[in-house]
């Protein structure tokens, strides 16, 4: 009988912990499903939603309306917001020129599309967005990551349109063509799509468990931090992210070897880190460089993928500011010369 017992006791003990365990995880998925409600009703768009092939796109921009060119800035894939990602530069070129920051469909407060999220569909996308939104052209392009591949076709596509560009440690069809990465297996997913739902990711960023993604958030202020959080609960992993990384070999197949920027000034900025550890980083940035007669490459160092766009803000803003002002001269030169 006592051995009964205390089997008897030690299974209910294991069952009192099992419970124990369970409806911690349970009030903790419910505070974290509330909490995203409440962040959805706290955090407003800054900027215009726009109607484009009914969805609704974000655009928010600053800066005199009057002034040329048009910076448009654009993130990397699966990041939770572009406007959180170039808080730290957005700000600063506003003070000297117009500014615009987009998001794509299901980044930010852009809503979920129904259309295709291939790279010639993201560049249509924008296309009528900065329309619509009333941006005008010259336009001088900054993307950080996979937002490289929209900026590419578009200045292909309309180079009218385009006086500049700067990439962030921005991939490319070579990189997709040669080097492709491993994408997350659905099983991957799901795992950390469950992960959020019950809250562990809000954990893992408010007690800064992951140090790779501590430099980034660190260097933004507290609120766009907060914003920028509740962004990546809302967003993280979602259908329109996956569908962009599915489609980028064959648009890299499309776009390989038929883009031509001509004379359009083009900076590459690289973290070392990448250099060093992703496959193929050099000679994918050694085709860009091909891609312009005036281009330029800028290795930064101590800094990696993730954290390059905060590590290195200030540095990008100078040479978005020299940019603006070759552009200019060359513009003043232009209308000398009609003179």
């Amino acid at each position: 009988m006592n051995k009964l017992s205390k089997i008897s006791k030690r299974k209910k003990l294991k069952i009192y912990i099992f419970l124990s365990i369970f409806l911690i995880i349970l009030c903790i998925a419910v505070y974290n499903q509330i909490l995203i409600k409440v962040e959805k009703n706290k955090f407003n768009p800054p900027g215009k939603l726009i109607e484009i092939d009914g969805h609704k796109m974000h655009i928010f921009s600053m800066g005199d309306s009057n002034s040329s060119p048009t910076v448009v800035m654009t993130c990397g894939s699966g990041a939770p917001s572009a406007y959180t990602e170039f808080s730290n530069i957005q700000p600063k070129v506003s003070t000297y020129t117009r500014t615009s920051v987009y998001e794509r469909p299901g980044y930010g407060w852009s809503e979920q599309a129904s259309t295709p999220r291939d790279t010639n569909q993201i560049v249509e996308d924008l296309h009528r967005l900065l329309d619509k939104s009333g941006e005008k052209p010259p336009y001088l392009f900054v993307a950080h990551s996979m937002g490289a591949m929209e900026v590419l076709l578009y200045t292909h596509k309309y180079p009218e349109e385009v006086e500049g560009v700067v990439l962030v440690d921005g991939t490319s069809p070579y990189k997709h063509l040669y080097h492709s990465e491993a994408s997350i297996s659905d099983f991957g997913v799901k795992f950390i799509k469950i992960l959020n739902k019950v809250g562990f990711v809000r954990i893992i960023l408010d007690f800064e468990l992951i140090p790779m993604f501590n430099n980034r958030l660190n260097s933004m202020n507290e609120e766009i931090k907060k914003i920028d959080k509740a962004m990546t609960y809302k967003n993280i992993l979602n259908d329109m992210v996956l569908k962009e990384g599915n489609s980028l070999k064959t648009t890299a197949e499309e776009m390989y070897g038929k883009l031509d920027f001509r004379d359009i000034p083009l900076v590459l900025f690289a973290a070392d880190k990448s250099m060093q550890e992703l496959p193929g980083w050099g000679n994918s940035h050694n085709s860009l460089l091909k891609l312009s007669n005036d281009s330029k490459l800028i290795v930064v160092e101590n800094t990696d993928h993730l954290s390059i766009l905060h590590d290195s803000a200030e540095e990008i803003e100078n040479v978005i500011k020299e940019m603006i002002i070759k552009i200019r001269n060359k513009k003043d030169k232009r209308s000398e010369l009609m003179n």
